[in-house]
Formats: structure tokens, C-alpha cells, sequence
């Protein structure tokens, strides 16, 4: 699984919300992004190089519309234990300044996706020919506090891999890293893999290919159907 470089700025639209983030995914400290389209931030990598950098704008159509809530570096550099690593580092604007929402260290990362529906999607995948996901995702919702107000909760994404295996035809399994996509809410929030024999190669997996319907249920993303194409064939 590849994913596409991006140009080193870029700002994209997003969603109208009141930015109140809450306490496990928000930093005290104020960040200054004036050099972040050029110089490393929050970052533990040694030699880093900024990869790709941007702003998520709010688009609510009165006196703040085009102000930027989110801002996001990916990041490329190294450690003495990973060698050559990546990460990402995602800021929030609480309307007087920016401050750290989240980062990650454990694999290459691409630009940031926000749908619709208040997915914020930051695809990742790790060293090696795995190539296993190291994705992050956030949902903008209700925190359930005592006080009403919303924010971010970041989704728990690993659990339903350890569950699919019921969902697949007999024999066949998954192998290495998925493609989510959850850019189509309206249609579905969904990962594609290959699937593999218990004789294929490492590299190749010849059991057909499936397409994994997801949802979110209580923080965590578990499966809910399989498309399961044969080999050879194309849907």
C-alpha cells in the first residue's frame, strides 16, 4: 500500500465547528507554525524534514469563515532504534492560538482527510514489506461530559482485524496492511485487501480480494460485511 505525496502546502476545506478539544487530546502549551511549512515540530526525529504541511479551514459562513481550526506536518527523519521513520503531528486552534491535538512517530504518514460526517483520517503505514497500517482516526462529537460540548475522541482501529477473520471465506485471510477509505460516508466507511492462501508467497496473495464494510461502535471501528471478489474476477 502506497500512498501520494503531497505538496508541500496545502489547505483544504473542512467543516464548521467550535473548536473545544478535550483534555487527552489537548496540549496547554501554544505552538508558532509561522515555519511549519519548513522546519520540524513536536518532533523526536533526528535529521527530520518537513514532508508535507497544511491547514483544515472552517467554512461556517460568518465572521470566522476560512479561519483555520486544524493544521497538520507530516514528517520524515529518523530514530537510533527505527532507523528512517516518519510521522505526523495534528494542531488545533482554540481561537487565541495552536496547540498540540495529536502525533505519532511509528510509521510514514500522508496528508490528513476530513469528511463530511467529522472524519478526520490520517493514513499511515509502517517499515517493511508488511507495509501494516499505522493509521489514525477522530470522530467530532459529543464528549458525553457534564457539561455539554463537543470535540475530538480518537477511534480505536485494530480490534476488528482480530474479528474479520469470521467474515471471510474459509481458507483465506489477511496478510498485510488495508486501504481504508473513508471519504464516502454516505456510501460507507470501508477497507480493500488482497487475501492470501495459507501456501501463497508472502509478497502475493491469490485468494481475491475483498472490501470490508465498517462502522463505529462504542470508540472502535468493527466489521459489519465482506465483498468478497474471486480471483481473476473484477467487480
Amino acid at each position: 500500500m502506497k500512498l501520494t505525496p503531497a505538496l508541500p502546502i496545502l489547505t483544504a476545506l473542512g467543516i464548521a465547528v467550535l473548536l473545544l478539544l478535550p483534555a487527552d487530546l489537548r496540549a496547554a502549551q501554544s505552538v508558532d507554525l509561522s515555519d511549519m511549512a519548513t522546519s520540524c515540530l513536536e518532533t523526536p526525529l533526528d535529521d527530520c524534514k518537513v514532508f508535507s504541511a497544511g491547514y483544515l479551514n472552517t467554512a461556517n459562513f460568518d465572521d470566522r469563515d476560512g479561519a483555520p481550526f486544524l493544521a497538520w506536518q507530516t514528517q520524515l527523519g529518523s530514530t537510533p532504534t527505527d532507523g528512517i521513520i516518519g510521522g505526523f503531528v495534528l494542531f488545533q486552534h482554540d481561537g487565541t492560538g495552536w496547540s498540540v491535538l495529536d502525533s505519532g512517530f511509528d510509521g510514514f504518514f500522508d496528508v490528513p482527510r476530513l469528511n463530511q460526517e467529522s472524519l478526520l483520517h490520517v493514513p499511515g503505514y509502517s517499515q517493511g514489506t508488511g507495509s501494516f497500517n499505522t493509521d489514525r482516526l477522530y470522530q467530532w462529537g459529543d464528549l458525553g461530559a457534564a457539561a455539554p460540548r463537543e470535540g475530538w475522541s480518537k477511534i480505536e482501529m485494530d480490534q476488528w482485524l482480530n474479528e474479520v477473520g469470521s467474515l471471510l471465506p474459509a481458507g483465506l485471510e489477511i496478510w498485510k496492511g488495508v486501504e481504508y477509505d473513508f471519504s464516502h460516508p454516505y456510501s460507507g466507511l470501508v477497507a480493500r485487501t488482497p487475501l492470501w492462501r495459507s501456501d501463497d508467497a508472502n509478497c502475493c496473495g491469490t485468494g481475491g480480494s475483498a472490501v470490508i464494510s465498517l462502522d463505529i461502535v462504542d470508540g472502535g471501528l468493527v466489521a459489519t460485511g465482506v465483498a468478497y471478489t474471486p480471483p481473476g474476477k473484477t467487480k
